[in-house]
């Protein structure tokens, strides 16, 4: 149950941490079947698979989409309680639909993601917002030495940013805003809305840290269905295919980049 202060941090910042959401059992679960899915083949027609190069040379899994219905596992600690879905419904007071969820891997010498705001509906050429809630799940510890996240408490409530094609707030206004580091604890979640402007660093710690997203949409809005979203994506951002060219890696999106 949540408390009026978390839903007062909610509407105020935009964001809310519940700390240890998961406990131990559930956690190991959730490590495990991370590195079930990171060894998963690359698939044409069911989960999306992006990757990126290592300062060293080696090919890394960096993102995957489109994979809970493929997996018992997942379904079962991350939707078989409801509990995540109840928090989002509390905080958005209004029933829900899950659009999406993705696994940012960000393992060691993986690259960053600069100022965005999720805003799923732009880049998929539809006029109407069509995410209002996210949530992040905490596989591994995570703070500013391991790519962790850094947030913009309260400029939520503006509407969208200026960017450039790829997504990226603009410089110029990305500098106005005070950000917030914000670090976790394995099993933790991070609710956030997802016109919250954030980023992320690239991670050059020896840690990995990897985080389960799964986004909502309000139920009275409309907006793409499960099947009609993975289509879009795999037309405006396409996953990697069967054959990759190590030089010439798919990008995940328009916001992610390696220094």
């Amino acid at each position: 149950m949540l408390s009026e202060s978390q839903e007062r941090q909610w509407h105020a910042d935009g964001y809310l941490k519940l700390e240890g959401f998961f406990d131990a059992d559930g956690l190991q679960r959730l490590s495990q079947f991370a590195n079930e899915v990171a060894q998963w083949d690359i698939s044409d027609d069911q989960w999306m698979m992006w990757f990126e190069k290592t300062n060293e040379g080696k090919k890394i899994v960096s993102k995957l989409e489109n994979f809970i219905d493929f997996h018992s596992g997942f379904q079962e600690v991350l939707l078989g309680d409801q509990r995540i879905t109840h928090t989002v419904e509390k905080l958005l007071n209004e029933k829900t639909r899950r659009l999406k969820e993705l696994l940012i891997f960000k393992y060691p010498d993986s690259g960053g993601f600069r100022p965005h705001q999720d805003i799923y509906h732009i880049p998929h050429k539809l006029k109407d917002r069509m995410v209002h809630a996210v949530v992040a799940i905490a596989i591994d510890d995570s703070d500013a030495d391991n790519g962790g996240l850094y947030f913009s408490p309260g400029n939520h409530k503006q509407g969208v940013y200026p960017m450039d094609a790829g997504g990226v707030i603009l410089p110029e206004v990305a500098k106005q805003f005070e950000w917030e580091a914000v670090s976790w604890r394995a099993g933790d979640i991070f609710i956030f809305d997802d016109y919250a402007p954030h980023y992320s660093l690239p991670n050059k710690s020896n840690r990995s840290r990897r985080t389960l997203y799964l986004v909502y949409q309000r139920a009275s809005t409309g907006g793409p269905t499960r099947d009609e979203y993975n289509a879009m994506k795999r037309a405006y951002n396409p996953p990697e295919g069967r054959v990759a060219d190590l030089e010439n890696l798919k990008p995940s999106n328009g916001i992610f980049y390696r220094d």
